[in-house]
């Protein structure tokens, strides 16, 4: 069917949708303040409807599909009434996008061990992948073997300490010490954070191995269905500098490459890991000389677009401070290698119900009569599942004065499948958002529960922490793992959405999505910005928090 014709049929049947939805189904507030609007259950299940339906082919960053949602959620925007905060009085902010694909014939690595070379297979013995900032990288160096490779001064912890790493090539174990808190952990144990301090010190070069837990959660060997991966990143405005220095020779190795280095080295690689799973090993140089070659092939530069509309606050100084509620838009597109004949991922619990949810506060917002006293700026992101990129250059690049951004709300893959009573609230504990948080699940009559996956490190995987990492307040709230009223476990639908559902083409329509608890997890994030929009003060980290002292300027 042309997909202009089926563009119009979507458009016909969700007006019919949401016309039904205007005197559907509503969460009552009836027990709340009568200043707490409706949200409605079936306007929420109309935008699902239409964000998840195979037109939009799965909303991958940079296709059509992707593009078709973001006019829809500007054109819900313009009738709601929202203030354009996107490009020249628009509500797109355009973001300039390339993708790198690995030249795998050039891929090339050695090791040179009492003057005799060893060439290393690819992808067998090691691993290299694209790059869109450091599209190439050609270096030989001696190897420097760093424990984690952490520098956390304020844990007492310091891998680098006595190391002479100007000009070397660094090995590091992956992830990071399980004495540290796991969120800390997540931000330690990151390669970039790795990488930025290894280059700071004159690092050339960068290697990892697995740490013998990661090993078994994730070997080395999976590493080979990515051999094709194309990687994305924003690319920097025309006359914005980068002087961040960077290291462009990187690649992971195997176990067994691992072992012929610290052999070389009079090292037993089994005992330096082993110790490694519980506490940190000292560095050494290894003696051993590597050349790491790697080149990629860059795309032309494209754009895909945030999609951003304000809700202008009522008194005059506050409105000029802004509360941010997010949600990306895209999803994962096409498979390339279905397991059955439907290849198209639409994305409907990731991430068109938490698009679908902001909306739903939008519109309380854009109906009511009473207005917030700060702004509100509804964000839907593109690219998270590249890397949290459409968030991450809106908050380097905002649309506003970065600094009137006093707190963000996040939304992502709310697990709508049941009626939850209880929910995860990341990055709560550590900032005024806690409390405000407290006080919004007390009245609706929600729990708050404990990271129930902390070794997942979520609080880093989803668009809020690029907020974090402009020093900005954030907290992102997901449904819980306790039992329902009805005696569902929440728990185990969680689990077996992730274990069966997510990232594939079953996460569509199909699934018995509880759009009443759409409303409801609308109405507890609204309960939150409402009370972050209307507060005397704006958002403070709490005193000593990790991430307030890192990140906060």
């Amino acid at each position: 069917m042309n997909i202009t014709t089926k563009l119009r049929m979507s458009f016909s049947a969700l007006a019919l949708v949401t016309l039904a939805a205007c005197t559907g189904a509503q969460v009552d507030n009836a027990a709340s303040d009568s200043s707490t609007p409706d949200f409605s259950a079936n306007r929420i299940e109309a935008d699902i409807t239409f964000l998840a339906d195979d037109l939009l082919r799965g909303r991958d960053t940079g296709s059509e599909g992707y593009r078709i949602a973001a006019n829809y959620v500007a054109a819900e925007y313009a009738r709601l009434g929202l203030k354009p905060a996107g490009d020249d009085g628009s509500y797109l902010q355009e973001v300039p996008f390339q993708k790198a694909k690995l030249d795998q014939e050039a891929a090339a690595m050695s090791l040179v061990i009492d003057g005799e070379e060893k060439v290393l297979a690819f992808p067998d013995d090691f691993y290299v992948g694209s790059d869109v900032r450091a599209p190439g990288g050609d270096e030989t160096g001696d190897i420097v073997f760093a424990g984690y490779g952490i520098y956390a001064p304020e844990l007492g912890h310091d891998d680098l300490s006595g190391l002479d790493l100007d000009g070397k090539i660094v090995l590091v174990i992956s992830g990071a010490p399980t004495s540290f808190q796991t969120e800390i952990r997540a931000h330690h144990g990151s390669s970039t954070t790795k990488r930025a301090e290894l280059a700071a010190r004159g690092a050339k070069g960068f290697l990892t191995v697995n740490s013998l837990s990661n090993e078994k959660r994730r070997p080395f060997s999976r590493l080979k269905k990515y051999v094709d991966y194309e990687a994305f990143d924003w690319v920097m405005p025309e006359g914005e500098g980068n002087e961040q220095r960077m290291i462009s020779a990187s690649a992971t190795i195997s176990h067994d490459v691992a072992k012929t280095i610290f052999a070389a080295a009079g090292k037993s690689f089994d005992e330096v890991m082993n110790e490694a799973e519980t506490g940190a090993p000292e560095g050494f140089a290894t003696g051993v000389v590597t050349h790491i070659k790697r080149e990629s092939v860059l795309s032309d530069v494209f754009n895909s677009p945030n999609v951003l509309g304000v809700i202008e606050g009522s008194d005059p100084v506050l409105k000029n401070e802004y509360v941010i509620l997010s949600a990306h838009l895209d999803h994962i597109g096409i498979s390339l290698h279905p397991k059955g004949d439907d290849k198209i991922n639409n994305g409907a619990i990731d991430n068109a119900t938490g698009v679908a949810v902001m909306m739903e506060v939008a519109r309380a917002y854009a109906q009511s009569d009473v207005k917030p006293r700060r702004s509100i700026l509804f964000a839907a992101v593109v690219a998270e599942e590249k890397g949290l990129l459409g968030a991450e250059y809106f908050a380097h690049f905002p649309t506003v004065e970065k600094a009137s951004m006093v707190a963000n709300v996040n939304l992502d893959m709310p697990i709508l499948l049941y009626d939850f009573s209880d929910v995860v609230a990341f990055g709560a504990e550590r900032s005024s958002l806690g409390p405000v948080t407290d006080e919004a699940l007390a009245e609706i009559g929600l729990s708050l529960s404990p990271d129930p996956m902390p070794e997942e490190g979520i609080f880093t995987r989803s668009d809020h922490y690029r907020f974090v990492q402009q020093g900005i307040p954030s907290v992102f709230l997901v449904t819980g793992w306790g039992k329902t009223e009805l005696g569902e476990d929440g728990g185990a639908i969680f689990r077996e959405f992730l274990g069966k559902t997510y990232h594939s083409p079953h996460d569509d329509l199909t699934q018995a999505i509880n759009y009443e608890a759409g409303a409801k997890f609308a109405k507890v994030n609204w309960l939150i910005v409402n009370a972050v929009a209307n507060a005397d003060e704006r958002p403070t980290w709490n005193d000593g928090d990790f991430f307030g002292k890192t990140f906060s300027k």
